[in-house]
């Protein structure tokens, strides 16, 4: 997922908020979704909803409590009231409606430090019937760690806001946002990208090791749209990222596995409620083409390469693959003098090979099999490596993926070589449904097609797109999009909208400014 982004000069917080004035080009792991914001704000029909008696008089307490009188026991102990009521309502509520789990997506910024802003983001969701959030805490190559205490390689979002003496060095907005979170009753899951360790990563020294690379021995930045000069020092995060930008790890590095590990064990210190991994795939192409040359494959760095060839205990085999990988192609001479250089090694007559080119295009066809499931098996190992710490500590982890990443025609792969279906049952699996059709029937179907791929077991929560009560760039609106999905498949009961932004544009707009106050008007059904 990801926002677009412009770096405009207006503030000093400027250099801290990733900004758009009119565009919120949204890209959810790496494939832009939609342009524009909604030519209006609706507040639909959503289920579990706050009236707007009651947002108004929570609006004003919080004010008042936060901004205005902090200094209140009276109000403090006023509004605290009203979070509990609407608390015990908004479960009361969802424990009787479908679905029961109705969650969002959200990123926060340095100006959500200030009293009463990230108070009035979790005030907003709840009043729209939320009891979930997915925060971003690991993306662009930045993590939402405070500086004091960010034991990664990467650097902290906050990072720019505490050279500005904006925010204390220790400040933790992760940790704050649970908080907030769970007295509202929302659970607040971490969202984390994953192969995709942001640009930045290719600043950090003794890492080019851990990066994917594809037969031509290019890392996936090779071809990035960024002027190198222009974001060094990783003023990348302040750019507009596009596939191109994305830099890709390497799944067999043991240096990838143990920086993630890392940053996962970080952000799970703060006891959050779930964690969900996005970008458990390899780098797309620029047309969505499927795939069949093994110089395709994202398979070429040294530890993926060592890993394949020591997988393979059959020295004619594995020199096989070795000069497959080399050429991308495999002949008929191949073959012949493979056979030669491995009898001659052993002192033995080599095998008289009947018909060489037959040969060499079955075993072809074996090598691609072993070299497109070595891939895939670099996935699943990566995110069950990376997500140990929450497997050993029960926290329920998650994937998010497209449902056309482990596509397979005829022997050809869909680039992304995301292998979901073979994800560990006990994971989340939360596919980005969002294929475009009025009635939202597309969507259903390919929901429905998770789901058979899916053991019963397994918890399947689809991600909508779109907005509430209207059409959107094409994507139907949540109410169409979900009674389409809850009349095929009544059992789901969990679903998530991206993204709080298209819902709230004012408000992520004004934080990402660092214009937010605490002190805006309550948005209010209409």
């Amino acid at each position: 997922m990801k926002y677009k982004r412009n770096l405009i000069k207006i503030n000093k917080f400027n250099l801290l908020a990733i900004a758009s004035i009119s565009i919120l080009n949204s890209a959810f792991a790496g494939k832009a979704i939609a342009g524009s914001l909604p030519d209006k704000i609706l507040w639909g029909n959503p289920t579990c909803d706050v009236s707007k008696a009651e947002i108004l008089r929570k609006h004003e307490l919080r004010k008042s409590a936060l901004v205005t009188n902090p200094s209140s026991s009276t109000a403090q102990s006023q509004y605290q009231a009203i979070v509990q009521k609407h608390k015990s309502e908004l479960q009361a509520c969802r424990d009787r409606s479908k679905p029961q789990t109705q969650a969002t997506w959200v990123r926060l910024y340095p100006n959500d430090v200030k009293s009463g802003v990230l108070e009035d983001v979790f005030d907003k969701m709840a009043n729209r019937g939320y009891n979930q959030v997915f925060v971003e805490v690991f993306y662009d190559g930045r993590v939402l760690l405070p500086v004091a205490d960010n034991p990664t390689p990467w650097r902290s979002v906050m990072e720019e806001a505490v050279k500005a003496g904006e925010v204390p060095a220790d400040y933790d907005l992760w940790q704050r946002a649970i908080e907030i979170g769970r007295e509202r009753g929302i659970k607040v899951y971490g969202w984390s990208f994953t192969m995709n360790f942001g640009y930045g990563y290719s600043e950090i020294k003794g890492r080019s090791g851990a990066l994917a690379l594809n037969g031509r021995g290019e890392n996936s930045i090779a071809n990035t749209n960024f002027d190198r000069n222009m974001v060094s020092n990783g003023r990348a995060f302040y750019e507009d990222a596009y596939e191109v930008d994305h830099l890709f790890a390497d799944p067999y590095s043991a240096i990838a596995k143990a920086d993630l590990t890392a940053v996962v064990k970080a952000l799970m210190k703060r006891n959050p409620d779930g964690m969900v991994f996005d970008y458990v795939r390899y780098p797309t192409n620029s047309t969505g083409e499927l795939i069949n040359n093994v110089k395709q494959l994202w398979i070429h760095g040294q530890s993926s390469r060592s890993a394949l060839l020591n997988s393979i205990d059959n020295k004619n085999v594995r020199e096989l693959m070795a000069i497959y990988l080399q050429n991308g192609d495999l002949t008929a001479d191949d073959v012949i003098q493979t056979e030669k250089k491995l009898t001659e090694s052993i002192k033995v007559q080599p095998t008289n090979i009947r018909n060489p080119r037959e040969t060499a295009t079955i075993t072809k066809g074996l090598l691609w099999n072993i070299a497109t499931n070595h891939a895939y098996q670099g996935v699943v190992n990566f995110v069950n490596t990376i997500t140990i710490p929450l497997q050993q500590n029960n926290i329920p982890i998650g994937t998010v993926f497209f449902p056309g990443g482990n596509r397979v025609e005829a022997g050809r792969f869909d680039p992304k070589m995301q292998p979901w279906d073979r994800f560990p049952k006990f994971m989340e699996r939360h596919p980005m449904t969002y294929a475009l059709c009025e009635d939202g029937q597309c969507v259903a179907e390919q929901v429905a097609e998770v789901v058979r791929q899916s053991a019963p077991e397994t918890l399947v929560c689809p991600v909508l797109a779109g907005t509430w009560g209207q059409s959107f760039d094409g994507h139907p609106s949540f109410e169409i999009q979900t009674r389409a999905i809850l009349a095929r498949q009544p059992k789901i009961n969990c679903i998530s909208h991206f993204v709080y932004s298209w819902m709230e544009p004012e408000s992520d707009r004004l934080r990402k400014f660092g214009k937010a106050t605490g002190l805006e008007p309550a948005t209010l059904p209409n």
